[in-house]
């Protein structure tokens, strides 16, 4: 009897050891939305930048040709989408020339070994990254609402890019 309470004893201590030293090193953000953007902020690189600059989002903007997109506005967080040693970045755009009533922008952005891509685009209001897979990738959530309606669209990777796999569009609180 005193054996197994010393094995439950010492298992416990283990257990409660383990839950310290995770503790400590923030857990990866799954949840994006506009007014609580991101928890832990990351850069973007130049090279992130160039692929943001050269998306349709920002070729269809009234920005010069000559100026050079910047961080200002933009929050990028890293998640590991695809692998654990992949850094994936979801972005966002919630700064007062993005983000509108109903949504702004937000882009998923995989570093890939040709340099940064952008597999999803999308305004919305909020994202979620599931815990399920398709292509070796975690699924990805949105919702967009109107005065009356909300829309969830469920992204499922395609081995390429982030595609709509279902859409469900709901009266809000009436």
């Amino acid at each position: 009897m005193k054996v197994i309470r010393n094995v439950l004893l010492l298992t416990a201590l283990c257990v409660y050891a383990s839950a310290q030293s995770n503790s400590k090193s923030p857990a990866e953000q799954r949840f994006f939305n506009l007014e609580d953007a991101v928890l832990h902020q990351v850069d973007l690189s130049a090279a992130e930048l160039s692929a943001l600059a050269a998306d349709a989002y920002f070729k269809g903007a009234s920005q010069s040709p000559s100026t050079k997109l910047t961080q200002d506005g933009l929050e990028a967080a890293a998640v590991h989408l695809c692998g654990s040693s992949e850094r994936d970045l979801v972005v966002i755009g919630d700064g007062a020339q993005y983000a509108g009533a109903n949504g702004g922008p937000f882009w998923i952005i995989r570093d890939l070994p040709t340099g940064p891509q952008i597999v999803l685009q999308s305004g919305m209001l909020g994202l979620t990254i599931e815990a399920s897979r398709s292509n070796k990738c975690l699924n990805v959530e949105s919702f967009t609402a109107t005065a009356d309606e909300g829309t969830t669209t469920d992204f499922r990777f395609n081995g390429q890019k982030y595609v709509v796999y279902n859409q469900k569009t709901a009266k809000l609180g009436r």
